[in-house]
C-alpha cells in the first residue's frame, strides 16, 4: 500500500514536469523564451487607445511615483520640458561611445554606471535608464517595443518623451542615437506617426542623429529598413515605474538569484508591465497566435497548480500510511 502511494506521488511529479519540458523543447532559444514571457502579459489596443497624453493617462498605466533616489537628486529639473531638455539629460550615458552589447539586467543605478563607464548594455537597459532620467527631470515618458518574430524577443526597445512646448510625444532611440522628423516640415515624429510613415511614406522620414552620439546603423536608410521590417509589430509597455519595480521587496530578493525567476514572480504578483500591441489589419494573425499562446500558458499554469495540490495530498497520505496514523 505504501509503495503504491509513493508511486502515485512519483507519477504526479512526472505529470507536472512533462508539460513544461515539452514547452521548452518548442521554445528553446532566448528570444523564444522572451516570447513566452511576453505572451503572459500580452494585450491588444487600438492606435486611438495608444494616443493618450500625460493629461489623460489611462488609470491602469503604471506610472512612476516613487521618490527620486539621492543619487539622482542633482539632475536638472528647471529647464523647459521639451526634447532638447531631455536630450541634455542623456549626456550622463556618454552617448558618443559605440555600444558593445551585453545585457546588464541590473538596478538602475548600476545600469547607468555600467553604460557610462563600460559603454555596454542592450536597448532595454537604455530604455530603463531613460524612463528614470525623464521621471527625475519631470518629463513624461513611455517605452515601446518593436518585434520581428511575432511580438517575441527578436526586436528592439526605445522611448517616447513628451515635449511640453510642442504638446506631443516624440520618438527617441537613445541606444541608436537618433530621433525622427518629417523631411518636409522638420516636425519631430511621435512613435505612432513614425510607424505610419514607415508603412505609407518612408521617404518622408529623416533621422536626426543626437549631437555627439554614435549612430547605431551604417547609414540612415539601414535604420529605416530595420524599423520597417517590424512596422506591424509595435507594442507599448504599459508602465514606466522602473524605480518602484526594483524596490519591491520580493522582486529585489529574487533578482539576486535569477533575472528569469524575478520576472516569473513579477508576472505572478501582477507587477510585471502589460505589453499592449497596436492592432492593425495586417497583424491580426500574429496577435491571434500570441493570444492563443497566452491562453495555453494560463491553462498550463492552472493544470500545474492542480497537480501540485494533488501531489501535496498524495504525499500527506503516504506519510500518514508510513507512520501508521
Amino acid at each position: 500500500m505504501l509503495f503504491r502511494r509513493w508511486r502515485s506521488c512519483l507519477l504526479l511529479v512526472l505529470l507536472m514536469l512533462s508539460p513544461p519540458l515539452l514547452l521548452l523543447t518548442q521554445f528553446n532559444s532566448a528570444t523564444e523564451l522572451v516570447k513566452l514571457r511576453n505572451a503572459m502579459v500580452f494585450n491588444v489596443i487600438s492606435e486611438q487607445e495608444a494616443s493618450w497624453t500625460p493629461d489623460n493617462m489611462p488609470a491602469d498605466f503604471r506610472a512612476e511615483q516613487a521618490p527620486v533616489p539621492a543619487w539622482l537628486q542633482g539632475i536638472d529639473v528647471n529647464g523647459e520640458k521639451d526634447l532638447a531638455f531631455m536630450l541634455a539629460q542623456t549626456a550622463v550615458l556618454q552617448p558618443q561611445h559605440r555600444r558593445k552589447g551585453n545585457a546588464i539586467q541590473a538596478g538602475v543605478e548600476h545600469t547607468i554606471n555600467t553604460i557610462a563607464q563600460q559603454h555596454s548594455g542592450y536597448c532595454a537597459d537604455y530604455t530603463k535608464v531613460i524612463n528614470v532620467l525623464a521621471y527625475a527631470a519631470g518629463v513624461p515618458v513611455r517605452e515601446w517595443a518593436i518585434s520581428f518574430d511575432g511580438f517575441g524577443g527578436h526586436g528592439h526597445a526605445f522611448n517616447e518623451v513628451w515635449d511640453q512646448t510642442l504638446q506631443q510625444w516624440i520618438m527617441l532611440d537613445v541606444f541608436n542615437g537618433f530621433y525622427a522628423i518629417d523631411r518636409t516640415t522638420a516636425q519631430p515624429l511621435s512613435v505612432l506617426a513614425f510607424r505610419h510613415y514607415l508603412q505609407h511614406q518612408p521617404q518622408q522620414i529623416e533621422l536626426v542623429q543626437l549631437a555627439g552620439s554614435a549612430f547605431g546603423f551604417k547609414h540612415e536608410q539601414a535604420a529605416i529598413d530595420y524599423y520597417r521590417r517590424g512596422a506591424n509589430q509595435f507594442a507599448l509597455w504599459w508602465a514606466n515605474n522602473e524605480l518602484s519595480y526594483e524596490q519591491h521587496p520580493a522582486l529585489r530578493a529574487t533578482a539576486h538569484i535569477s533575472t528569469h525567476l524575478e520576472q516569473v514572480l513579477a508576472i505572478m504578483l501582477g507587477e510585471f508591465p502589460q505589453l499592449k500591441a497596436i492592432s492593425q489589419p495586417d497583424n491580426q494573425q500574429l496577435i491571434a497566435q500570441m493570444l492563443n499562446l497566452k491562453r495555453t500558458l494560463q491553462l498550463l499554469i492552472f493544470t500545474e497548480l492542480l497537480l501540485f495540490l494533488l501531489l501535496l495530498i498524495c504525499c500527506y497520505r503516504a506519510l500518514r500510511t508510513r507512520t501508521g496514523s
